[in-house]
């Protein structure tokens, strides 16, 4: 065991450049090198990927990865060649030819890691057994999904058990970044983890994000839904995820926006392709202020810097709740988490959850024949059809309704719980980290208890040079491109900027192969952030402008105003809104709130002191009756058609439901969000 050790961490330290692994990812390791199965509960940005790739690379053999989504394997397998580790998938369309050559691939050695949707697994382990294609090791990555999805959306994780006993009954180790007691519990049971004695092993990290601050803003109409989320996203302009409901939700909200003077743009699995592909990489360029999207968006997607996550309307669960607000933050700097609540949110999960479940007498009516498909709602009909295949109803037998009855139970407890969440007047924080089974500490951040979050990078040259390393990385490999650094390396080599090549592959987290097809790009990233030299007066005046407007709007000063941008701004002296927005990167918002000021501002100083000079309060006139212009027309926004349309497309049924309606959930719909 200790020699297997040492070798995950000979291969941690060349594929990844890290000496040694996390504590949490050492302790999943070695379980997994022992052979024992395995539960890993790892928080977002914990490098769960590691512990099932390194192990894969000293067990021999191959790891057969179970993954959700195409995007997450699509990813996932780029960043392991990336690093020099052979992996394949079977993620897509493809044809039968080109199946079978990734499968030549595996049984010829030429892979470690082999990644498939529980669905493809359930066409593709025939062959795998025909062939004597059994996995040394079986991952199963998000494994909460088996919750979340495993039932009553996406049956083949349920089938998960059985096709581990035809392909030899591996080890399997499941990972996840939020699971509740009784969740571990059902994954356990699902993948049969430790056998009937459920002998296995359990790693449970924190699930406290201090970077994150949770508030909920209740509301009382759709209009003051709509109110209160320009409000939030005309604070500041820093990179935020709208979740909404449902794709047409998505769709008008982001229009709303857009007309609002937003760059926004909706994200979901109904668009094209190319599309998609494209919104995609604007949000990862940072050529979009706020991207709007149903829920699945951003699972293995990594963008560090998004500051400000906001759901429309209630999640049906704290599970989903959490992983989407964690999206948040992720380079360990402040960040905010907020929910929109309506007395009245639940209704629309209550709607999907009488659709998934429907009554005994209606389940009975349809069995039986008395009441055709045809005339009950397709979601029904589709629900009644499932059932009907799990239940196997015999007349004059009796119907074991208790599994699907348990399964609602819990369904309507999670709806409950997100409810209590938004209603609560206690900490936010803490009342997450009890559904998790967490005792809660001392809040870090919450709108009941009124802390303000630390800011990790104070340091105004570590901000810069992160962001010049950010803007290198994200040329790479889209889209991921926080994939090839994590966070804590990106914090590093920003702390301390290696000179050449050969210092960035001793820097833990890069190492060789890394530095030799990257380095170049690194280094020349920290480069062009060298600190402007010297501080004139106006400097000076400009520094103290940011620090007492952004305590003024309780964000960090160089979140307002870079000191890239101060000292362009005191060079260049711009006399029009246009050219401060263009040097200070301004959206629209900012523009109208502080143009004219710091048109004034850098007047009054070339005055050497004196009264604002007059083009100078022009302009801050100018830029003052533009703020009001803007302003009137978003509220004139907010009571039109628009609003009528948000509110109307919000209260649908959400994603799954519709999706049923079509009588099934094909894996392209769901593998795609």
């Amino acid at each position: 065991m200790l020699a297997r050790y040492q070798s995950a961490c000979q291969v941690l330290d060349r594929h990844f450049g890290f000496p040694r692994f996390r504590p949490q990812q050492g302790a999943v390791v070695r379980s997994v090198l022992s052979g024992r199965d395995t539960l890993g509960i790892l928080p977002t940005g914990g490098g769960k990927s590691v512990c099932f790739q390194v192990p894969a690379m000293v067990v021999g053999g191959y790891t057969l990865v179970i993954s959700p989504l195409i995007s997450l394997m699509q990813d996932q397998v780029a960043a392991a060649l990336a690093r020099g580790i052979p992996a394949v998938s079977l993620a897509g369309p493809m044809t039968r030819a080109q199946v079978t050559a990734a499968l030549d691939t595996v049984a010829g050695g030429g892979a470690r890691l082999l990644y498939i949707s529980p669905e493809r697994l359930q066409r593709v382990a025939e062959e795998l057994e025909r062939r004597q294609l059994f996995p040394a090791l079986l991952a199963v990555d998000e494994v909460h999904c088996i919750a979340e999805w495993g039932h009553d959306f996406r049956p083949s994780f349920r089938t998960l058990r059985r096709l581990r006993q035809r392909l030899g009954r591996p080890p399997v180790v499941a990972l996840t970044g939020s699971a509740t007691e009784a969740v571990r519990r059902e994954i356990a049971d699902t993948l049969d983890l430790g056998g009937r004695q459920r002998d296995f092993d359990l790693h449970l990290g924190s699930f406290n994000r201090r970077n994150l601050w949770f508030g909920v803003h209740r509301v009382g109409s759709e209009q003051q839904r709509v109110r209160v989320l320009l409000e939030l996203l005309a604070a500041d302009d820093t990179m935020s995820i709208v979740y909404a409901p449902t794709r047409k939700a998505t769709e008008s909200i982001a229009g709303l926006l857009r007309e609002s003077g937003h760059r926004a743009v909706a994200y979901h699995a109904g668009l094209e392709r190319t599309v998609r592909a494209h919104r995609l990489e604007a949000f990862l360029d940072d050529e979009v202020d706020v991207i709007v999207a149903t829920s699945a968006f951003g699972m293995g997607i990594d963008k560090p810097t998004v500051r400000l996550v906001i759901h429309w309307s209630m999640p049906p669960t704290p599970e989903s709740y959490y992983q989407e607000a964690g999206r948040a933050g992720r380079d360990g700097s402040r960040a905010r988490c907020i929910l929109l609540y309506r007395p009245g949110d639940a209704v629309v999960h209550q709607r999907q959850l009488d659709a998934t479940f429907p009554s005994r007498k209606v389940l009975e009516e349809i069995w039986s024949g008395r009441t055709p498909p045809s005339r009950v709602p397709a979601a029904v009909a589709a629900s009644a059809e499932r059932l009907r295949r799990e239940l196997r109803p015999r007349w004059g037998l009796h119907v074991d309704w208790r599994p699907v009855e348990k399964r609602r139970r819990a369904a309507a407890a999670r709806i409950e719980a997100v409810e209590r969440y938004a209603t609560g007047r206690g900490c936010r924080r803490a009342a997450l980290l009890r559904y998790f089974g967490e005792a809660p500490g001392e809040c870090s951040g919450c709108d009941h208890c009124r802390r303000v979050i630390p800011d990790v990078f104070t340091d105004p040259d570590v901000r810069r040079r992160l962001a010049s390393l950010r803007r290198a990385v994200s040329r790479l490999q889209a889209p991921w491109p926080g994939g090839l650094l994590d966070d804590a390396t990106l914090a590093r080599l920003a702390a301390r900027p290696p000179r050449t090549e050969e210092e960035l592959a001793a820097i833990p987290g890069v190492g060789a192969p890394l530095a030799a097809r990257y380095g170049r790009l690194l280094v020349e990233g920290l480069s062009n952030a060298e600190s402007p030299a010297g501080e004139s007066a106006l400097e000076a005046a400009l520094l103290d402008w940011r620090s007492r407007t952004a305590a003024g709007l309780g964000i960090p000063a160089i979140e307002l105003l870079t000191a890239t941008a101060i000292h362009a701004l005191a060079t260049r002296r711009p006399t029009t809104s246009v050219e401060v927005a263009r040097i200070a990167s301004f959206g629209p918002r900012m523009r109208a709130k502080f143009a004219g000021e710091l048109i004034a501002l850098i007047d009054e100083q070339a005055a050497g002191g004196n009264a604002q000079s007059e083009a100078g309060q022009s302009a801050a006139l100018h830029s003052c009756v533009e703020g009001t212009a803007e302003s009137t027309r978003l509220m004139n926004s907010r009571s039109g058609d628009r609003v009528a349309e948000v509110t109307a497309m919000s209260r649908c049924l959400p994603e799954r439901e519709a999706e049923a309606s079509k009588g099934s959930i094909p894996e392209a719909a769901l593998s795609r969000q």
